[in-house]
């Protein structure tokens, strides 16, 4: 499913909201910190809490969780509007020179060209960046075949992206998780089967796929 450039947890759901009140709140066990997701909502997921057992944990986030969802992208995930981050090097005339071999899928960002392994990275006389090896963060405009543009501010990107490229996912969003996505957790609860996670790390079972239109077509 595709990532919006800006999602966030609802983090309204606190825990004095969620049974996390009178009583003294136990810490995860080392075994019921792994498992899978079974379902999800706004602002919650379902796990099997551990993979093994049948017990299901309804967990939502607490202040300022670290979340950390990891897997692989479908080649259709390279496509207009896409947010994209990866690695290029840049010859004197700000071109990319050699094939982009591996494209992260973050959730979003600001758009951007960082300099990596450079003494500095502003552009000399004439708005030429330095040549050598960058980060590139930006928004995908236009893909055609193995052709891809990006522009991030005045500057355009065209760049190749093989087929067998490596595209990954690492966001801190959960838009794309899923059923059957494993998980490894550490949280809090009070009440067994609901917890308040502080760490939240999700690995997707099958590669990240765009979401279905939701465009009915004309008769």
């Amino acid at each position: 499913m595709r990532f919006p450039l800006l999602v966030a947890l609802v983090v309204a759901l606190t825990a004095p909201a969620f049974g996390q009140g009178p009583g003294i709140p136990q810490r995860l066990k080392e075994n019921q910190r792994r498992g899978v997701v079974i379902d999800k909502g706004p602002g919650w997921l379902a796990l099997r809490l551990p993979r093994e057992n049948a017990t299901i944990w309804r967990a939502v986030p607490g202040p300022n969780p670290r979340i950390q969802v990891v897997g692989t992208a479908e080649r259709s995930m390279l496509a207009p509007k896409q947010f994209i981050r990866f690695s290029a090097t840049l010859d004197s005339t700000g071109k990319i020179t050699e094939p982009v071999t591996k494209v992260t899928f973050p959730g979003g960002g600001n758009p951007s060209v960082i300099a990596s392994g450079l003494d500095t990275g502003e552009k000399p006389p004439g708005g030429k960046r330095s040549p050598g090896l960058y980060v590139i963060n930006g928004i995908i405009r236009e893909v055609e075949g193995t052709t891809v543009a990006l522009s991030v501010g005045k500057d355009r990107f065209e760049f190749t992206v093989p087929e067998d490229a490596e595209l990954l996912v690492d966001t801190p969003t959960l838009a794309g998780v899923g059923k059957d996505d494993e998980v490894e957790i550490e949280g809090t609860y009070v009440q067994e089967g609901q917890v308040v996670f502080s760490d939240l790390k999700v690995t997707l079972a099958k590669p990240l796929a765009p979401p279905e239109s939701k465009v009915k077509p004309r008769r």
